[in-house]
């Protein structure tokens, strides 16, 4: 497919990016997770990394967290490179975190609260009930929609200026989905945070983004800017459609 109709230059590299993935390759087991995979994300935006099962999207993300490293390429994060000397100024939400199943969520986020230097004590308390979280419910017996609303409050309760949603929605009820997508959206609404989302769900999601990466066997297909998309008659849907088809 021509792409040439959604420019990369909002993406270019600079200072106004949170993100700058540069020619990042990764291989495991001589399989090629990542290949020359390029873009930029802009400080304060939310974007969307979106691809099918497999495309390389988790991996890419760890690596952004500083988590694991490239075979060769380079990440950068708010102007510094990836890697421990970045961590305290992102927050991840994992595809697969599991919190102790034997505290009730109060006292996990207590010990939350002593983990993260950045812990910010008035935006968890307007969490706890804008994500309708029991504080006395243990976390073995919680749902998996419930579960997820408190994984992400312990994500969005930081002060991070970046945040890393990795398939936020796995697994998740329609009301705890929707109550997810709203809790974004006001976290955004000072645009001083910025958000790199991986997820399936793009309906759900798809008036949130205003950008997007779109990834499938290791590679950037579609790197686009969703007003652009809009403004050419399009959604994020179709284009996806578009890319994948």
């Amino acid at each position: 497919m021509d792409n040439s109709n959604y420019s990369n230059e909002t993406f270019s590299s600079g200072k106004d990016n949170a993100i700058d993935c540069r020619d990042v390759c990764l291989k495991a087991k001589k399989k090629k997770i990542l290949d020359q995979v390029s873009f930029g994300v802009p400080r304060g935006s939310i974007t969307g990394l979106l691809g099918p099962n497999g495309a390389g999207k988790s991996s890419l993300l760890r690596m952004i967290a500083g988590l694991s490293t490239p075979d060769s390429g380079s990440i950068h994060v708010l102007g510094e490179p990836a890697g421990e000397a970045v961590l305290g100024k992102l927050s991840l939400l994992p595809d697969r975190g599991n919190l102790p199943g034997w505290l009730t969520a109060g006292k996990w986020l207590s010990f939350a609260q002593s983990l993260y230097p950045d812990w910010n004590d008035t935006r968890a308390e307007q969490l706890i009930v804008s994500l309708k979280i029991n504080l006395e419910s243990r976390i073995s017996v919680m749902s998996r929609g419930e579960e997820a609303r408190l994984q992400l409050l312990t994500c969005l309760a930081r002060s991070a200026p970046l945040v890393i949603l990795d398939e936020p929605f796995t697994g998740v009820d329609m009301i705890s989905r929707e109550q997810i997508s709203s809790t974004v959206v006001s976290e955004l609404a000072d645009g001083e945070r910025t958000f790199l989302i991986a997820t399936h769900d793009i309906r759900e999601m798809e008036l949130l983004f205003d950008r997007l990466v779109l990834i499938k066997d290791g590679q950037v297909q579609s790197v686009a800017d969703v007003e652009q998309l809009r403004r050419a008659g399009k959604s994020v849907e179709s284009h996806y459609r578009e890319v994948f088809a």
